[in-house]
């Protein structure tokens, strides 16, 4: 049952894509307990439903998953949309991340993984400016 609620719901934002358009951010993440940073994109339909696809930097791990805006700032903006991702990786891993867009063009979020560790991420719909938050964190965190 649930496995076709989903393709319904797939199904909904493909025609959403096709008919009206999706928003495509570039992702820029990091897994914690190794450091390992991952890249790639969440596609999201206009009935705020969404496909993440990232992968390592050596392309060894690769992640796929969903992601769903379920908190709107307001009608005219996406600053304040807030949501959650859930992704599966080649490596076994799991992870959810909460989300929130902080401007109009990205944002950022904070999970866990099923091994207990935090997941970072930064959403752009610029690659250079995702990987450059990316980046500034893990600089302040050596920093600090």
């Amino acid at each position: 049952m649930l496995q076709m609620r989903w393709i319904r719901t797939a199904g909904l934002g493909a025609l959403g894509c096709f008919l009206g358009g999706c928003a495509m951010y570039s992702v820029a993440g990091q897994f914690e307990d190794t450091g390992m940073a991952f890249y790639g994109r969440v596609t999201v339909s206009p009935v705020d439903i969404g496909m993440l696809e990232v992968k390592t930097a050596d392309g060894s791990i690769t992640c796929s998953g969903t992601s769903r805006v379920t908190e709107r700032g307001s009608l005219t903006s996406n600053v304040g949309a807030q949501g959650s991702a859930t992704a599966t990786c080649s490596d076994g891993r799991t992870f959810k991340v909460d989300f929130m867009q902080t401007t109009e063009g990205g944002g950022h979020g904070q999970g866990i993984d099923n091994r207990g560790q935090i997941v970072k991420v930064f959403f752009d719909m610029s690659a250079t400016s995702a990987r450059a938050r990316l980046d500034r964190q893990r600089l302040n965190g050596l920093v600090q």
